[in-house]
């Protein structure tokens, strides 16, 4: 059984220059990397290198993210226009509810990467629902004073470096909780959540963003529960 699945579109893992490793190439050595290091042993995470559209949805290739206990969705215009992708996440969330496991220590058993935003009207229904029920892991900023997104990116100087792997270690530290959950000794006792505290962290405005991460990720490290853990609504009456 894969412990994580990364699911994308094939085309945002093409280099910006010859001899370049791709973006998902970066995010999954990365992400294996840090996993490894926080549960002490190596980790499985798998990812399709070298199929496409064009090919068939073979059953071999359903069992492998299926099977998984995670699945990674990383988020960009081309995910969200591939039926392909779509068709990896219907599966993955259709198998965990015949499960009947779709969340682990209450959080979703599929992550949301968001490499390059979209629209929300660009995200065909069947996706969008389920987005909208999961908190992102947003591998970008937006400058405020030009508007103009940059994406987190090894290749794009130190800083950009830096809060690639910030965001690696929030994602890792995320997993690893739900992957926690499916181990032997865990399901036997139940796992009980570390005593520490619950707080709930509020929004922020953008620019103040990488201080709650900071924030957010030192209450984690230290056994705390942070909330919300899932999207708050946008209309007053729901919220």
């Amino acid at each position: 059984m894969n412990d994580v699945f990364i699911s994308y579109a094939h085309i945002d893992d093409q280099p910006m220059m010859e001899g370049q490793r791709g973006w998902i190439s970066q995010f999954h050595r990365s992400l294996e990397v840090r996993m490894a290091q926080l549960l002490g042993q190596e980790m499985k995470i798998w990812r399709d290198p070298k199929l496409n559209g064009s090919d068939l949805f073979e059953a071999a290739l359903v069992r492998q993210f299926s099977d998984s206990k995670v699945l990674v969705s990383v988020l960009t215009p081309r995910y969200v226009r591939s039926e392909w992708c779509r068709r990896e996440l219907e599966e993955f969330v259709r198998v965990a509810d015949t499960q009947g496991v779709v969340t682990a220590e209450n959080r979703s058993r599929v992550f949301k990467v968001v490499k390059t935003p979209v629209a929300e009207q660009e995200i065909p229904p069947s996706l969008a629902g389920l987005f909208s029920r999961l908190l992102g892991f947003d591998f970008y900023e937006v400058d405020s004073e030009t508007g103009r997104l940059r994406e987190f990116d090894e290749s794009l100087g130190v800083v950009m470096r830096q809060r690639f792997f910030e965001r690696i270690y929030d994602l890792a530290h995320e997993i690893c909780t739900v992957l926690k959950a499916f181990e032997p000794s865990a399901t036997a006792s139940g796992a009980a959540r570390p005593a520490g505290k619950t707080v709930y962290l509020a929004a922020t405005t953008f620019e103040l963003q990488p201080e709650r991460d900071r924030l957010r990720r030192e209450l984690l490290e230290r056994g705390h529960r942070v909330l919300p853990e899932a999207p708050l609504p946008l209309l007053t009456s729901d919220l």
